[in-house]
């Protein structure tokens, strides 16, 4: 026997009907009815709006956290910036005051250094002041007191006696067993004859100054001697000698009792 043909089973559609109570004085009541697909698609979109909210809320939590986690991060990190830089201000204050205490200890040496400076410089204002003194031909030519008489000497003429021309000079008596002796620091010059005096010794004292000394004694320095205000130049005889003295300022006589300084 073939088989029975079964009757067929018909699906009965479904109906959904959603009532919505109103709140109002006149309570009327609305119903929605919706057919199996549209609750259908309704559930799936209610579905997927709250699989949407469960996801975005874990991704909100979880960035949440990742959020805290880089914040624990980065305050650690400034922590150890913070840190590090107080190390190095403590470090830097430790060099400043280190710095401010050599400072005061270079302030002092400065002080010392400069007021030694200063008295070095006035030390060799002081000796410079008192070289250019010294180089000044007014000391008296003499170690002797002795008188003398300011003449005009004539250089074309052998004669001693006063002339009513010629150069500047002061005749002096030297006493017997004396010096002369320089009027000023500086250089011997020249030593030659005179044929008035007999010698004739130049000092050159470095400041356009000359200063001449013309006697028949012995002489007792050479050419080229430094010597100081006070050197011997000459040695007076047992029977005393006449001194002439004169003084030349670049190149030019001059009175040596303008310059001519005399003590007692």
């Amino acid at each position: 026997m073939g088989k029975e043909l079964q009757p067929r089973k018909h699906r009965h559609k479904r109906h959904y009907t959603f009532m919505i109570i109103s709140g109002d004085s006149d309570r009327k009541n609305k119903q929605i009815h919706l057919g199996h697909v549209a609750t259908q698609v309704l559930a799936f979109s209610l579905f997927a709006i709250l699989v949407a909210i469960v996801c975005y809320i874990a991704y909100i939590t979880l960035r949440y956290k990742n959020l805290q986690s880089s914040n624990s991060a980065l305050q650690a990190s400034m922590q150890a910036v913070i840190d590090e830089q107080s190390l190095q201000i403590d470090d830097l204050s430790s060099k400043y005051s280190s710095l401010q205490s050599e400072n005061t200890e270079l302030q002092a040496n400065y002080e010392q250094v400069s007021k030694a400076l200063n008295i070095m410089v006035d030390d060799e204002e002081a000796k410079e002041a008192a070289d250019i003194e010294a180089a000044l031909p007014k000391g008296f030519p003499l170690s002797s007191q002795a008188s003398y008489e300011a003449r005009l000497d004539d250089p074309s003429s052998d004669s001693k006696d006063n002339a009513k021309e010629g150069d500047y000079i002061l005749v002096f008596s030297a006493s017997a067993g004396s010096h002369v002796v320089a009027s000023g620091s500086g250089t011997v010059l020249t030593i030659t004859s005179d044929s008035k005096y007999g010698k004739c010794i130049t000092i050159d004292h470095g400041n356009g100054y000359k200063s001449i000394y013309r006697l028949s004694g012995t002489v007792l320095v050479e050419e080229g001697d430094t010597i100081s205000r006070g050197t011997a130049l000459f040695l007076v005889g047992d029977k005393g000698a006449v001194l002439g003295y004169q003084i030349q300022y670049n190149d030019e006589f001059v009175n040596p009792e303008d310059l001519l300084e005399i003590n007692g």
